[in-house]
Formats: C-alpha cells, structure tokens, sequence
C-alpha cells in the first residue's frame, strides 16, 4: 500500500515549491519533440509539459538526446533532428529558454521561466568521432554520458533496466578521450546507465566532478541501473548529485508504492551520503512512450512511471515531509543541489 499524503503536508510541498526552484536532472524531452512533430504536432513542450511544469514550480528541465538502438544506423543525423526539433519548438516562447552557460542559468533564475538543459544520453552515434563532441557542443549540448544501456565505440552500457545481470567491459581508449573533451568543454559526464567497470573506469580518468542524473540506490532495489554505495560514496565525495529515478522498474514500486519506494531511496542517499548530494532525475517515460505509439499507429496503454506526470511532483516532496525529513534538506533535493552544481558546472 503506497503512502496517504496528508493535506497539510501537501500545503507544505506546495508552498516549497511555489518559492522555491525544482529540477528535473532527466527527461527525453529532445526524442518526444521530435517523435510528436514527425506525427504532425506542434508546440509540444506548450501543450504536453508547460502548465505541469508551473505547477510542479520546475525551472530546469535536462533534456537528453537518446538515440534508440533502431535508429543507431543514422544516429548522428537522428541526434541532430533531435536537437533541431526541440529548438524549433522553443522558437516564439518567451516561457521557455535554452540554457547554455551559467550566465544563462543566472538570468533565468531572477525571472520566472524554465530553463532547458540538452545533454546527451549516450554518445553512440559519434561512433568513436571524439571531433563530434566540438559539434555537439556547438549546438548547444552541455553534458552527455558515454552510453545507454549497450555497448558503443566508447563504453559498455549496464543491462536493460527490465534485465538483471552483469555486463563487463572497461572504458575503450576512445572512452577516456571522451571523457577529457567533455570535461576540456565544460561539459559534465553523466554515470546513469553505465556499467560497473565502465564506473571504476571513468574515476580514475575523470578530473572534474561527474554526476548520476537518473540513478537510484541499488541497496534500496537491486537494479544495475541503481548506484551501490561504493559508487553513491565516490559520487558524493568527488562533488557528484545523483538524481532519484522515476521508473517504476528501476525504482521497484512495481507493486504500486511509488511514493514509498521514492521516499526509502531518497531517505537512503541522504543517510549514505548527505541531502546536498541527492536530487530529482524523474525519467518520466510515459509520454515518450505514447508519442511514439501514436507515430507506430500503436495503441498505447502501459503505465511505467511512479508519477502520472510532473504536476504530481509536489507529492514526493511532501510525503518526504511527512515521514520526517527536514524541509531545508527537502529544498536542496528537489532543486538547490543540481542548480549549485550546474552554476559550477556550465562554461
């Protein structure tokens, strides 16, 4: 049985979030853009995100370009349309911004809009070109990981969220070339679907602090896609946030406890390794989900999310109030954390 969020506490939440900026350290907001105009749609992040993202109180959104396995073939040109295609999309909203620099992030933050952040969830489609990475960063990418749940030119990827199981392989040399033009370009890495030894790996390469923008505590559900606490203590201890998983399989509240599973890992983290190094990295995939259903001519009727979209936000803040955590180490998870992060962070 999930957690009952008293009304007072909800107040509470919602109050936090009304004065307070939220973060979301993931979404594959690029994808669903792109997947949404190809099936004739327009004004997406208008119509499917903005009031949720007011109501949520969420001025930052990191978008990654995730490049799915069946497209991989025309990878790079699949990123670019992705890039392209969210960019268009902002074209004529004043409400929301690209976010390329901390001067960027310093004047969205004295107004009253939200901010995109582009990373890449994966850099498969450079296909070892560590050249592209220059690109990338051209277009406006501020951060990647070297690869998603498989192997690339540059890393081996932990299994599927759904699997569970091993997967070996160590950073490639064209990897750890990666990771010094990512971080020679203010760049930040992202540790969020890469292996074990791929993990180890990137410690001793990296020189700037790296991050988990959607990752969980393995303690708390046995997932590959979840940190241990080795991993959460060497995150933490190099200047690292992780942000809190969404998915209901990477979570474990397949049993429909959301919010419980939610809390139990975020009360974990903070335990392990402090509230300063804990945020919201939601991976709400739903909507990706159903826009691509629509696109296939597919119906679309699975429910993969913990939350049912970004205006329940509030509700995780508000059931960690009520069991207990402080609402100045609730303010730092829900936004203060990866905004200090990126201030230091963006070039």
């Amino acid at each position: 049985m999930d957690i009952k969020v008293s009304e007072n506490y909800l107040a509470q939440a919602v109050k936090l979030h009304r004065e307070n900026p939220v973060v979301d350290a993931h979404l594959d907001l690029a994808g669903e853009v792109l997947l949404r105009k190809k099936a004739g749609e327009g004004q997406i992040i208008r119509n499917h995100y903005l009031q949720n993202f007011r109501t949520a109180g969420i001025r930052l959104v990191v978008s990654s370009v995730f490049v799915e396995t069946g497209n991989l073939e025309q990878g790079w040109q699949n990123a670019l349309d992705q890039i392209a295609a969210l960019k268009q999309d902002l074209e004529g909203m004043e409400e929301v911004v690209l976010i390329e620099s901390r001067e960027d992030l310093k004047r969205l933050l004295r107004g009253d809009g939200i901010g995109i952040l582009l990373y890449m969830e994966g850099l498969d489609c450079i296909d070892g070109d560590i050249d592209r990475i220059g690109e990338l960063f051209r277009l406006g990418v501020r951060g990647a990981s070297l690869t998603w749940s498989r192997p690339c030119a540059l890393a081996t990827g932990c299994c599927k969220a759904a699997e569970h199981r091993q997967i070996p392989g160590p950073l490639t040399q064209a990897g750890k070339r990666a990771v010094k033009k990512l971080e020679e370009l203010s760049m930040f890495v992202d540790v969020s679907h890469l292996n074990d030894e791929g993990f180890d790996d990137l410690c001793r390469v990296a020189e700037k602090s790296f991050i988990a923008t959607h990752s969980g505590s393995r303690r708390i559900f046995d997932s590959f896609r979840n940190l241990t606490d080795d991993q959460m203590q060497i995150l933490s201890g190099q200047g690292g946030i992780m942000g809190m998983n969404g998915c209901q399989c990477i979570a474990g509240s397949l049993l429909g406890n959301h919010l419980e599973m939610l809390c139990r890992h975020i009360e974990y983290e903070t335990e392990r390794v402090g509230a300063e190094h804990v945020g919201y990295g939601f991976d709400l995939c739903d909507s990706y989900d159903q826009a691509r259903a629509i696109l296939r001519g597919e119906p679309h009727v699975s429910r993969n999310d913990c939350l049912s979209d970004h205006s329940q936000v509030p509700l995780v803040s508000a059931a960690l109030l009520q069991r207990g955590m402080d609402g100045d180490d609730v303010k730092r998870i829900m936004g203060g954390n990866f905004l200090e992060y990126f201030r230091r962070a963006l070039p």
